[in-house]
């Protein structure tokens, strides 16, 4: 979850305990934290504990009275209870309950920190996670599942099982633990491939997951193939590494993007000639329909209309001094254009620009 110091992250996680173990779920910025009080709308609610990694997140938590609060799109207030919480302190995680030092190992986690603070974020869960693990990465940009199993789970035979979301809601955080939902949308979800299992190990249970998620009616979560959430992940992608950079570098609402049509198709244009050449995706019906430039054109539009006066967050990143996602919106593209041979030169100048400004 976004913080404004960089260094420290919350976390929450959230499922089922099962003995000597522990289901999790990660993210207290607006994503996270509308996510965890999705959860608990689930009729059988599972066991939800928020690891926080500073003191004052848990001193947060109390002054919100013990709780996560939500403003509902047609502008109810509604407060769920009942968390359990871990704090990381000298090194160590230590139960709010039990004032103790716990290590139990994580069964599941769902990530919604920004892809730019994923790694310094699973860094104190490492010792945690194993093959029996099952990681949901619920965050904007492509391209960090690759960054973490190089930095972190190098050997595939016990990396976790991973899940990849799509997240089109929108969400607001007011404050740590209290948040707005500001437009009604849904959550999509697909299991990676898994490459290499070890056969000696148990495996993991991304069933379980994909099974809770989708019961809270608020998330309004589904389940996909992994190719047909690719594609979902893939077509918010070429929105935002439209409308994040060209904002940002404009200092400008959505609406500004109308004005700016020839880049928009050329951008576009790079887009899909890197989609349609996709190893993952060549044998699938219809994809070169679904990401043609017309159609990527109408989709962006479409958003433009309805986001016209809304600030992107790689605006206010760059404001702020902040890094940006750059590197896993438009240098997604950049790579993945590299490997299969197709020219990214709009990609690569939008991230230039954009970390040049400091982002």
């Amino acid at each position: 979850m976004l913080l404004q110091d960089k260094r420290i992250l919350p976390y929450a996680i959230a499922g089922n305990r099962i003995p000597s173990t522990k289901s999790a779920y990660s993210g207290l910025g607006s994503n996270g934290t509308f996510t965890a009080h999705g959860l608990l709308d689930i009729p059988q609610r599972p066991a939800v504990t928020l690891l926080l990694h500073r003191e004052s997140l848990h001193e947060g938590y109390i002054k919100n009275n013990n709780q996560i609060l939500l403003e509902t799109v047609d502008g109810q207030s509604i407060g769920h209870t009942g968390y359990d919480l871990e704090v990381y302190r000298s090194g160590s995680w230590h139960s709010v309950a039990t004032s103790t030092v716990t290590s139990d190992p994580i069964r599941h986690l769902i990530v919604t920190v920004k892809t730019t603070h994923t790694l310094t974020a699973l860094r104190p869960l490492k010792d945690r996670l194993s093959a029996r693990s099952t990681i949901l990465f619920l965050q904007n940009g492509c391209g960090i599942i690759d960054a973490v199993n190089n930095s972190l789970f190098p050997d595939p035979t016990i990396r976790p099982t991973y899940i990849t979301g799509v997240v089109s809601h929108g969400a607001t955080l007011n404050r740590p633990f209290h948040v707005t939902h500001t437009g009604a949308a849904a959550i999509s979800l697909g299991l990676v491939p898994r490459d290499d299992p070890d056969p000696t190990t148990p495996p993991a249970e991304p069933d379980y997951l994909l099974t809770l998620v989708p019961q809270s009616p608020r998330l309004n979560a589904t389940a996909y193939s992994y190719s047909e959430v690719l594609q979902i992940q893939l077509e918010k992608l070429a929105v935002n590494a439209f409308c994040n950079p060209l904002c940002a570098l404009h200092d400008a609402q959505n609406g500004f993007l109308f004005t700016l049509p020839e880049i928009r198709r050329a951008l576009l244009t790079e887009i899909a000639t890197v989609v349609l050449s996709l190893p993952e995706l060549r044998d699938v019906p219809n994809v070169r329909e679904r990401f043609s430039v017309d159609r990527l054109e109408g989709t962006v539009n479409d958003i433009l209309a309805k986001t016209a006066k809304t600030t992107c967050s790689m605006v206010w990143d760059l404001r702020a001094g902040r890094e940006t996602e750059i590197r896993f919106i438009n240098g997604y593209w950049v790579r993945r254009g590299k490997e299969v041979g197709v020219p990214t030169p709009i990609n690569e100048r939008l991230m230039e620009e954009i970390l040049q400004r400091g982002g």
